[in-house]
C-alpha cells in the first residue's frame, strides 16, 4: 500500500490546524502560534493589520497558514478528504452558546471579501434572523471535531481561556501538541496571552459599537474601505 509523503499531506494541512467558527479570532490565534514555532525568539510579536478595513474589523491576516492552518466548519464538508487523514494535530476552538451570539455579531463585519456585501445584508447577519445559520454551524464544529479525534490529536479549548483569559497553561498545552510536551519559550507564550487578551478587548468594543442604536454608521463608515 502506497503512503501519502509529507509533502503531500502538509500541501492539505499545515503542522497545526484550527477548526473555529467564523468570529471566534482562530486566524489571529494561528498568526500568533505559527509565529511562536518558526521564531521562537521574538518575544514582542504583534501581528499588524493591512489596511484601514482591517483596522477598523480588527482583523487579520495569517502569513504562515502552512504552519498554522485555519479552518471554518463550512470548510470541512463530510465527504472533505482532510477527515481521511491521520495524526495531524488540531485545536477545536469551543464557544459557549452566549459566546455565539457575541461572535455571531464578530462576523458578520469580520468578512473581508465584501465585494457585492450590502448594508443591509450586513445588517441581516446581525439580527436574530440568522441565528438559526450560525448555530447551525456551531453543531456542524462538533460533529466535524468528533470525526477528526478518530484518528488525529484532537485538542479541545475553550475560546475564553485564551481570549477572556489570557490562561498561559492552555496556550501552552497548544504548542505542545506540536513540540510533544517540550515547547520552553515562556516570553513567547505570556506574549501569546497579552495579545490574545488585547485583541479581545478591541473585540469587545467593536460588538457593543455594532450593536448601539446608531451602530450603522460604522458599518457605512466600514464599507467605505472597501
Amino acid at each position: 500500500m502506497k503512503h501519502p509523503s509529507i509533502k503531500t499531506i502538509h500541501s492539505k494541512v499545515g503542522l497545526l490546524n484550527i477548526l473555529f467558527t467564523p468570529g471566534a479570532s482562530g486566524t489571529f490565534l494561528a498568526s500568533m502560534l505559527a509565529q511562536a514555532i518558526r521564531d521562537p525568539w521574538w518575544e514582542d510579536y504583534k501581528p499588524s493589520t493591512d489596511n484601514e478595513l482591517f483596522r477598523v474589523t480588527n482583523e487579520f491576516l495569517n502569513p504562515f497558514n502552512h504552519i498554522a492552518m485555519t479552518w471554518h466548519p463550512i470548510n470541512i464538508p463530510e465527504t472533505h478528504e482532510v477527515l481521511s487523514l491521520k495524526d495531524i494535530n488540531w485545536i477545536n476552538l469551543t464557544i459557549t452558546p452566549e459566546e455565539a451570539k457575541f461572535t455571531k455579531v464578530l462576523w458578520a463585519i469580520k468578512r473581508q471579501d465584501f465585494t457585492g456585501v450590502t448594508k443591509e445584508d450586513i445588517l441581516h447577519r446581525l439580527s436574530s434572523d440568522t441565528d438559526e445559520e450560525y448555530k447551525g454551524m456551531h453543531a456542524r464544529q462538533k460533529r466535524i471535531a468528533s470525526q477528526l479525534s478518530v484518528n488525529n490529536n484532537v485538542l479541545d479549548v475553550k475560546f475564553s481561556d485564551v481570549f477572556a483569559d489570557g490562561n498561559t497553561d492552555v496556550i501552552l498545552s497548544i504548542l505542545n501538541t506540536v513540540y510533544k510536551g517540550h515547547y520552553v519559550a515562556n516570553g513567547i507564550v505570556d506574549n501569546i496571552a497579552k495579545q490574545c487578551v488585547a485583541k479581545y478587548k478591541v473585540d469587545v468594543k467593536l460588538h457593543d459599537d455594532l450593536l448601539v442604536p446608531d451602530g450603522d454608521g460604522l458599518i457605512d463608515y466600514i464599507l467605505a474601505q472597501v
